[in-house]
């Protein structure tokens, strides 16, 4: 693969004129830089911003095996057979093929919409990443922590750059951002565990284009198993674009300008080149991306840091709490709707993504145990006791945000008032969590499996990612996840 320059000769046949050279396609220059990089080229605060996602969504995924779709598809997986080589999370050593691992274990990524999230870019950088690098892993053998690693940042840094480089806003366009733009950082993930050369990540790109799906429908029709599945049913296919590019089959070109490409082909050729390409292999967005301290919609979590924080620096229980105001823009103020009871658990991805339901469990318990999303009673609890404390307003000043500040007011049994303002949520690099807070996501995570880890196991876990760049072969990891 070269990213020598090419030229366009139509309309200049006999004119005499020398065509100008063209720009290589975005994907050119992109798969020369994922082929070249390796572990020694990343910064230490990649490294440790790479460890910290992967520990978070080994997490999501044990907190989603549990759920209906996840244990249905896993049935179908065992079903379909084929070589049992890379594991299935939380099931008891199962194996099968890398593909099929992916879309097992990547339906359970998101059933709770815990994973983590590039704020700028609105997509799930992680989710798309790690699954299909640790079954590729799993199936080539003797693979390191160092590889995936480098894989996951690689990719992490990817599929974030294609989101920034898109123009307007994500409802602008009738695609959902987290497959289609996170598909491409599966296909990057897959190939460089595979040991792609830039001619091979190129084809890979390029055999990824034709795949690229995902609406807004599974958002708008609730009830909708494919909101919570959608990492398996799109990831998957990063593997196999990149297992064809290595067995020669070639791909699309000029998969991100072309006049056929990505941007031209979902996004109606808005982007900004730039934000792709610019500081490639120097500035990481890996560093950027969020991990969120509560289960559901990162649209919440303004909200949801604000009204915490305030309970906490004014020593709030919610026996104090006679009401709380949300202010909330248009985005937000979609997401205020009422809850019947009994929602749970059939319609728990829904109910990730409601205000009112979030705010309320915070006062309530002070964050959002995944308990919630499993106990009946417990949801129902929220729904009657803390429910009506919330109400909320419309503030047209909080419009044109995809993620909005949030202000809110809790006005007190004794008549107290007290504000809170918020334009960071609590997650961001720019307001992180603490250490405990996210190894206690984990320990939370892993007690909520299907097969509830034990806390010793858990704690091995957190250890092992840890230590990931220590490790000579991620099969160690492996079987503890199994």
């Amino acid at each position: 693969m070269s990213t020598v320059s090419v030229h366009d000769i139509s309309n200049t046949a006999g004119t005499g004129h020398v065509a100008k050279p063209r720009a290589p396609d975005a994907s050119e220059i992109i798969a020369a830089h994922l082929a070249r990089m390796q572990y020694a080229d990343l910064p230490r605060g990649v490294v440790e911003a790479a460890k910290a996602s992967i520990l978070d969504t080994l997490a999501c995924v044990l907190a989603g095996t549990g759920c209906e779709d996840v244990i249905a598809i896993r049935s179908l997986t065992a079903k379909w057979g084929g070589r049992p080589s890379s594991t299935v999370i939380g099931q008891a050593g199962m194996k099968v093929p890398p593909a099929s691992a992916v879309l097992a274990n990547g339906a359970a990524i998101h059933q709770f919409d815990f994973d983590d999230t590039h704020d700028r870019a609105v997509m799930h950088p992680s989710s798309a990443s790690l699954v299909p690098a640790l079954a590729v892993a799993e199936e080539i053998g003797g693979v390191s922590g160092k590889e995936i690693i480098t894989a996951v940042a690689l990719a992490n840094d990817l599929s974030s750059r294609i989101g920034l480089a898109t123009r307007g806003r994500m409802w602008d366009h009738p695609w959902f951002r987290a497959p289609v733009i996170g598909l491409f950082g599966a296909t990057a993930a897959a190939a460089k565990i595979m040991g792609a050369n830039a001619e091979q990540h190129l084809h890979a790109l390029g055999l990824t284009l034709p795949q690229v799906s995902g609406t807004w429908a599974s958002l708008h029709h609730k009830g909708s198993s494919v909101r919570s599945i959608r990492d398996g049913l799109a990831y998957r296919n990063g593997v196999l674009a990149a297992e064809l590019a290595m067995q020669g089959i070639r791909g699309d070109g000029e998969v991100f300008d072309g006049p056929y490409g990505f941007y031209r082909a979902f996004f109606r050729g808005e982007y900004d080149r730039s934000e792709l390409l610019d500081g490639l292999g120097t500035r990481y967005e890996t560093e950027r991306v969020s991990l969120k301290p509560w289960p559901c919609i990162r649209h919440l979590h303004t909200t949801l840091t604000a009204v915490l924080d305030l309970m906490h620096a004014q020593k709030l229980a919610f026996g104090d709490i006679a009401g709380v105001m949300l202010h909330v823009g248009q985005v937000n103020l979609d997401r205020c709707r009422p809850v019947a009871l009994g929602s749970i658990p059939a319609n728990h991805i829904d109910l990730a993504g409601n205000m009112h339901f979030a705010v309320a469990a915070a006062i309530l318990h002070r964050g959002i145990p995944l308990s919630l999303y499993h106990d009946p009673k417990l949801a129902d609890e929220v729904v009657l006791t803390a429910m009506p404390k919330v109400r909320w307003q419309y503030d047209a000043s909080l419009d044109g945000h995809t993620f909005e500040p949030a202000r809110v007011e809790i006005t007190t049994t004794h008549g107290q008032r007290f504000n809170a303002e918020c334009s960071v949520a609590l997650g961001h690099p720019d307001n992180p969590m603490t250490l405990e807070q996210r190894i206690g996501k984990f320990m939370d995570c892993a007690s909520a499996a299907a097969t509830p880890v034990p806390k010793s196991k858990a704690l091995q876990i957190v250890d092992a990612v840890t230590r990931l760049d220590d490790c000579a072969d991620i099969d160690s990891l492996m079987r503890l996840l199994a």
